[in-house]
């Protein structure tokens, strides 16, 4: 009999099962005792079987080992892996394995064809958190391990190979990884659904899976695991445990509108009613039985209620209008008796007998707080200084709790001296259109997640706390808290999990202040104190010593514990500043140098700082304008064929020669470029002066010259290019071969669609791409072959340490063996000495680059080393 697959917590079947179909990895997914459950469509056209021959038999029957092979075929290996994962309920990786598979001839007979495999075996677990079983991942290798020569390949070269092979995993791994993350975002979208859902399975409608607005409906009573009933014994005799019955056993759905249903939303509340919009769907499996029910509606109560309470209020308005007895009141000011409607007794939960009429038994019944404000209005309307009273305040109900009422009367009688005689209103009963404005208050000016007063209450606070400082003659602090790789736990983890970090930092935060002390949250990852008043700044670096240490202790986020550090800035008032938004730039840059100084610290606000900032910014300024007044200049370093010693290309690099400052590093400004949008229009200059020197350059040599120009992320990112370079290139009159561009390590990883279409522009217009700073990132040969790098460039780093240290020059040699094998070429940056040139010569390194031949040079005398000879320059 086959076994079914537990389900995933928290995703749909439809939808696991559709991301499961599409993965691009084969996946098989076994039982305990490693009988095939399910097979997915790679895994199939990997193997070359139909998914009715692989389901309910064991992997080790339907791929034997090879009786007549003496080698090891892999089942062994297979066996400990899973058995491992067993043991240990950790995933197993296989990095390189060899496994070969039965295949069917024509004929019938089988024979077995020799495979290699990346397998990663992965456990999975049951909602009670038990092993149930193991999804077994794997890479069909062959073709790189036949490209690699595995077999008769020397032991280093079988090590590069099997490092390839590791890569390869890893990549798997990486994709599981992507696969994770999806799964993530439906659970997500499940999750925060604004109507309701449940799911229940069996007879017994066992609750299996709710999503927030279930539990929030429900008061979050604990629901997973229990039936219907058990779970919710106050709906009893509602009809709703024989609608499931029915649902179940029928398998037709029932669809249901404005339901009551009366149950305690929480243990100490007396039951309420709600009013639910519902349907009932019945879930089947494969063979058409109902196995569960999936629940879901909306809570209209509040849209019910708001429905009524219009309705009321205008029927109330037409009783004050037509002067009837409904809500209604009547009082003498000169007696001072007070008369109330049965409306109004009623409004209030008042018999009759209940309540004095009487002005000081009226006075009695307002809220203290609110007497004095109403007695005002009424005052006003006696003295005639108001024409009508209209006045909004608490009144006691009569089982003890407060009502918001809208008071609004009118002066109807006068005795002979002209003196209010006789005035009537109405109440009518405001208390949810009070706890309305204070919902939107709430939700205006404090953090919905931490409760924290938000960005636009800290500023009102700030800008109090600097009025009092100034008129008590006090100081204040600023400290402003960005937590340090709180990025990384979020997209790691996801946003749920920094949602709970972020919550418990704020606690944290707000138990090292006192009451006096203002906390806020300013959005992201950004915290603000203010503290005032102070004494002696020992005071506030114990504070931020305290915030410090106390979120440097272990975050527990579900069942991951992360770690976390914060960088505080510090600006005080009146020393550093006096306006509340030069206090918060201040201490947003005392901040941001903290961070930079390396994080976990805090540092206070300095005129150097600002300075900083100012040159900053100024330098900003002047890079708007750099283009234009002809500052930028482009120098030429040549790159040498290292077997010939022949000039043979250039790379191109910019230098800005500032009016005043003089020569700016291009790591002050390039990032700058970047940051103001001005990266593309520096870059596309760039590429225009070296197409012409290119042009000119193959001209004198008689032969295309290439030059390299670099190209940043945000260059392929930008739409704002106004120069297609392909374009360009053929407009000029020349060919994709006289310039190549350069792109780093990191920036395949991140590599977005814009980047991979633009790379393959360049391909299909012969434009050569050079990989820069190779060894220092993280690429692996599946993107080296994705992206058709051409040339890789070995770092300057392992090329100085080369002559003195051995592992930098078997980085350095793999590198080069492993290009090749490739088919692209190597060139190495930063040579400086003949030491270096002649290993690299004798490891096989194509080109060099770096002082030992010349250093970046203008236009005019880059010809001039163009014309000379050439073999001088290698010794």
């Amino acid at each position: 009999m086959i076994k079914q697959l537990p389900p995933m917590p928290s995703l749909s079947e439809t939808a696991y099962k559709a991301i499961f179909e599409t993965a691009p990895i084969g996946d098989v997914v076994l039982s305990m005792d490693f009988i095939i459950l399910d097979v997915n469509r790679t895994f199939l056209k990997s193997a070359g079987r139909q998914w009715r021959d692989l389901v309910g038999r064991s992997i080790f029957d339907v791929f034997p080992e090879n009786p007549g092979d003496p080698e090891d075929t892999g089942v062994a290996a297979l066996r400990k892996s899973l058995a491992r994962v067993v043991a240990t309920g950790e995933p197993d990786t296989l990095a390189l394995q060899r496994y070969p598979i039965p295949i069917k001839n024509p004929d019938g007979t089988e024979y077995f064809e020799e495979r290699f495999w990346s397998v990663v075996n992965t456990p999975f677990y049951d909602r009670a958190g038990n092993l149930a079983g193991i999804s077994h991942s794997s890479m069909d290798v062959t073709d790189l391990v036949r490209m690699e020569g595995l077999p008769e390949s020397t032991e280093p070269e079988k090590q590069l190979a099997e490092a390839n092979m590791f890569t390869r995993t890893q990549a798997l791994q990486q994709v599981k990884e992507a696969l994770e993350e999806e799964r993530e975002r439906l659970r997500h979208l499940f999750e925060r659904a604004p109507g309701f859902v449940y799911f229940t399975e069996g007879e017994q409608h066992v609750v299996v899976q709710a999503n927030e607005a279930f539990h929030e409906l429900t008061g979050w009573r604990e629901v997973i695991g229990k039936s219907v009933e058990e779970a919710f014994p106050d709906i009893a005799g509602q009809g709703f445990y024989e609608l499931h019955n029915e649902v179940y056993r029928t398998g037709q759905p029932y669809v249901g509108s404005a339901i009551p249903v009366v149950f305690r939303q929480l243990p100490f509340q007396p039951p309420s009613e709600r009013i639910v919009d519902i349907v009932y769907q019945p879930i089947v499996d494969a063979s058409g039985t109902v196995v569960g029910i999936c629940g879901q509606g909306n809570d209209i109560t509040e849209k019910r209620l708001m429905e009524a309470e219009l309705r009321a209020s205008e029927e109330r308005w037409k009783l004050a209008l037509e002067a009837s007895g409904g809500g209604m009141w009547e009082w003498n000011p000169q007696t001072r008796d007070v008369r109330f409607s049965h409306t109004w007794r009623d409004m209030l939960g008042y018999s009759k007998d209940e309540v004095e009429e009487s002005f000081d038994a009226w006075q009695r019944m307002v809220y203290p707080k609110d007497l004095k404000r109403v007695l005002k209005d009424l005052d006003q309307l006696i003295r005639a200084e108001s024409q009508t009273f209209s006045s909004e305040y608490r009144i006691r109900r009569q089982d003890g709790g407060w009502m918001w009422v809208l008071a609004r009367g009118a002066v109807v009688g006068r005795d002979l001296a002209g003196r209010p005689t006789r005035v009537i209103g109405t109440n009518i009963d405001i208390s949810e259109s009070k706890q309305s404005e204070r919902k939107i208050w709430l939700q205006a000016n404090f953090d919905a997640l931490t409760g924290l007063p938000n960005r636009r209450l800290f500023r009102d606070r700030l800008e109090q706390a600097t009025k009092k400082a100034r008129r008590g003659g006090h100081s204040l602090a600023l400290l402003f808290i960005d937590l340090d790789r709180f990025k990384e736990v979020n997209d790691l983890l996801g946003h749920d999990a920094g949602d709970l970090l972020l919550a418990d930092a704020s606690r944290r935060i707000s138990a090292c202040m006192r009451e006096s002390d203002t906390v806020a949250r300013l959005g992201g990852d950004e915290f603000t104190t203010i503290l005032t008043p102070i004494g002696e700044h020992a005071h506030i670096e114990e504070i931020a010593c305290k915030i410090i240490e106390a979120l440097s202790a272990p975050f527990r986020v579900g069942q991951d514990v992360v770690h976390i550090s914060a960088s505080i800035g510090i600006t005080l008032f009146p020393q550093d500043a006096s306006e509340p938004s030069e206090l918060i730039r201040n201490a947003d840059q005392a901040m941001y140098f903290a961070k930079k100084a390396g994080r976990d610290q805090f540092r206070y606000f300095t005129r150097s700082m600002q300075e900083q900032a100012q040159a900053r910014l100024g330098l900003g300024r002047d890079l708007r304008r750099a283009l234009a007044e002809n500052e930028f200049r482009v120098v030429y370093q040549p790159v040498i064929d290292l077997s010939s010693g022949r000039i043979v290309k250039a790379e191109a690099l910019i230098r800005w020669h500032h009016p005043s400052l003089g020569l700016v590093a291009p790591a002050d400004f390039i990032p700058l470029a970047e940051e103001l949008g001005l990266i593309q229009e520096i870059g596309d200059w760039v590429f225009k002066q070296a197409v012409a020197c290119s042009k000119a350059w193959s001209r004198m040599a008689q032969e295309t010259f290439e030059i390299s120009v670099n190209r940043s992320p945000v260059q392929f990112m930008s739409k704002s290019s106004n120069v297609n370079w392909p374009r360009y290139l053929m407009d000029s009159g020349l060919s994709g071969d006289n310039i190549s561009v350069e792109i780093t390590e990191s920036m395949l990883i991140d590599a977005s669609p814009d980047m991979f279409q633009t790379l393959l522009e360049y391909r299909d217009a012969g434009i050569q791409v050079a990989l820069d700073d190779f060894g220092t990132g993280y690429s692996s040969l599946a993107y080296l072959k994705k992206f058709d790098i051409d040339y890789l460039k070995i770092d300057r780093s392992f090329v100085r340490d080369m002559v003195t240290n051995d592992t930098s020059r078997a980085i350095a040699r793999s590198t080069i063996v492993m290009a090749h094998e490739l088919g692209l070429k190597v060139i190495a940056e930063g040579i400086e000495t003949q030491d270096q040139m002649e290993l690299l010569a004798a490891d096989g390194c194509d080109y060099g680059q770096g002082f030992l031949f010349s250093e970046p040079v203008p236009p005019e005398k880059f010809e001039r080393l163009l014309v000379t000879d050439w073999a001088t320059l290698v010794i």
